[in-house]
């Protein structure tokens, strides 16, 4: 009989004891990372998905330099975030980086390469009051002190999303093919398009295409009667050139809602409502926003969070 050193044991012992926490900490914890639509383009909204192996207490990423606010689904191992390509974005391989803490504390991390495609806008010709084009000084002094209030308002943040399933068209009108249009306006100015018109005649109901705080509303020179709503995580929506706002700052609501009247107030050629979707400062498309499918976050029990300043 072959007699072993007993250190041999202790350290045989240890070994077989540490091994699931080895294992543990090469093993990771994100199985898999995806996202909506599938194929990208600069303007495109996207939509991504973490499937975990076990539940998380955080889940965090980074994509085009901009921080992804991820909220836990019914299961506390699927986490979800809506974020967007600005439409100035240049076609090319960009990195997604995704963070997971574990319970217990661990943390796990993942990246992949995601293709972002060329999209493809119109340019043309517009007519416009020329102070629109060319503004007097009053004008810019108004201009000027707008630009700080939007400021405000874009700086406003809720932790949670405040949306809940599909976004939806704001007026029963179908959108044009306007967003990332190159205009000149007046054969002076050239402008880029970055929201989508939809065509409607004057005093048409415009409702919120999904559920939000209300963080603008007021005349604007450019927008005219504007009316911005806060839908959690750096995600807005914009209504401009309404005839009448029907809704005050600060007030909550609810998908469907309605807001105002559509109208030709500011820079317009005629009566109809300009939709506009900005994310973490990027603009996007609003007809891909209205394109997805999306969960009914209202289904999901989640913490209350009092909105404040984002500094």
């Amino acid at each position: 009989m072959i007699r072993r050193p007993r250190t041999f044991f202790i350290v045989v012992t240890l070994f077989v004891l540490a091994s699931p926490l080895l294992f543990a900490q090469t093993e990771s914890a994100i199985r898999n990372v995806f996202w909506q639509p599938d194929e990208l383009q600069s303007a495109s909204v996207i939509f991504f998905t973490v499937e975990l192996n076990r539940d998380a207490t955080k889940v965090s990423g980074k994509f085009l330099d901009k921080d992804l606010l991820f909220f836990r689904s019914e299961k506390p191992s699927v986490w979800y975030s809506l974020g967007g390509i600005d439409v100035e974005t240049t076609p090319g391989a960009y990195e997604l980086s995704i963070r997971a803490v574990m319970r217990g504390g661990r943390a796990t991390r993942t990246m992949k390469k995601v293709e972002v495609g060329a999209a493809t806008f119109k340019t043309g010709d517009i007519a416009v009051p020329e102070n629109f084009v060319t503004p007097d000084e009053a004008s810019k002094k108004r201009i000027a002190a707008e630009w700080a209030v939007k400021e405000r308002a874009y700086a406003h943040f809720i932790a949670t999303p405040q949306w809940s399933g599909d976004f939806v068209k704001p007026v029963a009108a179908a959108a044009t093919d306007s967003f990332g249009m190159t205009r000149v306006l007046n054969e002076e100015l050239t402008s880029e398009h970055r929201v989508t018109d939809f065509p409607i005649k004057e005093r048409s109901p415009v409702s919120a295409s999904n559920s939000g705080t209300v963080v603008l509303a007021r005349d604007l020179f450019y927008e005219g009667n504007c009316v911005v709503l806060d839908h959690g995580q750096h995600f807005f929506t914009i209504y401009m050139h309404l005839a009448k706002i029907q809704v005050r700052e600060g007030a909550k609501v609810r998908k469907g809602q309605r807001l105002g009247l559509s109208g030709a107030t500011g820079r317009v050629t005629g009566p109809h409502l300009h939709m506009g979707v900005r994310w973490e400062g990027a603009y996007v498309d609003p007809t891909k926003l209205l394109a997805l499918t999306l969960p009914e976050t209202n289904r999901i029990v989640r913490r209350a969070v009092t909105p404040s300043r984002r500094h």
